[in-house]
């Protein structure tokens, strides 16, 4: 049997400013070894970015900087 599973998970990831903090989120490793291996995790797409403390939506300006 093959499942196809997916799933929602949140970071909170600090830095000087958005680019920074795009910069590090871009680097870091989401998966395990295991899942990369032996499931074939890939990243699909981001659903929202937003600062912590005030609620802004900061998607058009991460899509700015793309």
């Amino acid at each position: 049997m093959k499942v196809r599973i997916t799933f929602r998970s949140e970071l909170f990831i600090e830095g000087e400013d958005l680019s920074e903090v795009v910069s590090k989120f871009e680097s870091m490793p989401l998966f395990s070894a295991d899942a990369l291996e032996d499931g074939g995790a890939e990243y699909i797409e981001l659903v929202s970015m937003d600062d912590e403390e005030t609620g802004e939506d900061l998607m058009q300006q991460y899509n700015e900087l793309y």
